[in-house]
């Protein structure tokens, strides 16, 4: 396994970090209420959930390449196999995760109330941009418990309550868990493979499509609030199986063919920057290929800007993006609060106290996230590796996969 051919992934991962705090920032301080931003900014930093999209695609590539990737070593239809993968995925994502929620949800209510009065101070108001004011009431224990156990996405009135980011985190817990199936189902019998999964992209493009009209509607039956985030696998599926159908093309495992009948199934349905992000994914990704379309000075210009991609400071940004992704929306409502606070003796304007708080959550952050990754998520994935690695892959019946 080539790792260098996918290395840009680094940077990519870091900026749809970078994005989500922008974004996240930006509404603390009021959004347009506040500052009016050009129309593009309000179409891109307005909207961190498309960034949230981008990490959804890149899971579902990685899943797949490292699954690929270990094929001979680790049989798909192997019992140990599925052990092992989820495995991974606990150690890499629970630790960071759980002491979030834990923190979340102790300081949840000082937490929302911070961030009620820095809106009320650039706007004037506690009700956000998009027309509500957050409930500062403590959540309950069941509350906590569906979060402990990585199943909130799947409740409406659970899904974002102790720390908004988490929603996501339901989610992609929903795809590891499906993920060995899919694969199995998908790609276990090369005969079938070209039908199942033009049939399963065709199904999850309907999926997508029809699930957040049923969850309205059976949230408008009951007393739970509505879904307010795609939190449910149903809704986001198309997007996690273009990631997986890209590690296939990339690894030649699967015909381009197939990525093209996910494109056309996917990008009518999604917004332009989504459908942007998806154009750069699949440029970088295959530029080698595609080297022979381009002329040589932009194929030059291309290339240079896939290397800054693959750098040392996107290999950095790679690694604390998971724990700036969770750490960003405790921090951020005290940083902001904190330079109000000390910027009253200097008469500061609205426009530097954000640029200030904005500079110093960065600063904050990052110091914080580098220590959680060497200190934290580091040595616990190494503990897990370990672990993993105990346990031995028993040879099943062969099975005509995905060769």
């Amino acid at each position: 396994m080539d790792v260098s051919r996918i290395k840009f992934l680094d940077g990519f991962r870091f900026i749809l970090a970078l994005w989500v705090v922008g974004g996240h920032f930006y509404d603390h301080i009021g959004g347009p209420k506040t500052y009016k931003l050009p129309e593009f900014f309000l179409m891109t930093l307005n909207k961190p959930i498309i960034a949230v999209y981008g990490f959804m695609i890149i899971t579902g590539f990685l899943m797949m390449y490292n699954y690929l990737a270990r094929q001979k070593s680790e049989p798909p239809n192997s019992r140990e196999t599925i052990i092992k993968f989820w495995l991974r995925r606990l150690f890499r994502l629970y630790p960071v995760y759980i002491i979030m929620i834990v923190i979340a949800f102790f300081t949840f209510v000082k937490v929302t109330q911070i961030d009620q009065q820095n809106l009320v101070f650039f706007t004037g108001s506690n009700v956000t941009q998009w027309g509500f004011a957050r409930s500062a009431a403590q959540p309950g224990i069941a509350d906590l418990i569906s979060h402990i156990f990585l199943i909130h996405g799947l409740f409406p009135g659970f899904h974002d309550s102790i720390l908004g980011v988490a929603w996501s985190l339901s989610l992609e817990m929903q795809f590891y868990f499906l993920f060995p199936f899919l694969f199995l189902f998908i790609f276990a019998k090369k005969s079938l493979q070209r039908k199942r999964l033009v049939l399963f992209l065709i199904l999850s493009v309907l999926l997508a499509l029809v699930s957040p009209k049923i969850l309205y509607i059976l949230t408008n039956l009951t007393s739970f609030p509505a879904f307010r985030l795609p939190s449910v696998l149903t809704v986001t599926l198309p997007l996690f199986l273009f990631g997986m159908t890209s590690a296939g093309v990339k690894l030649g495992r699967i015909s381009p063919v197939y990525l093209c009948i996910s494109l056309f199934l996917l990008l009518p349905f999604q917004l332009f920057v989504t459908n942007a992000i998806t154009a750069l994914f699949l440029l970088f990704l295959f530029l080698d290929e595609l080297r022979p379309a381009f002329p040589d000075f932009l194929f030059k210009i291309l290339a240079f800007f896939r290397s800054l991609l693959s750098g040392k400071i996107a290999g950095y940004g790679a690694d604390i993006s998971y724990s700036l992704y969770l750490v960003h929306p405790l921090l951020m409502g005290l940083i902001v609060h904190q330079t109000i606070f000390y910027s009253k003796a200097f008469n500061l304007s609205k426009l530097s106290i954000s640029l200030i708080a904005l500079f110093l959550i960065l600063l904050t952050c990052f110091t914080l996230c580098n220590l959680i990754y060497r200190f934290i998520e580091k040595p616990l994935i190494g503990i897990g590796k370990k672990i993993v690695d105990q346990i031995a892959v028993k040879q099943p019946d062969e099975l005509n996969v995905v060769k």
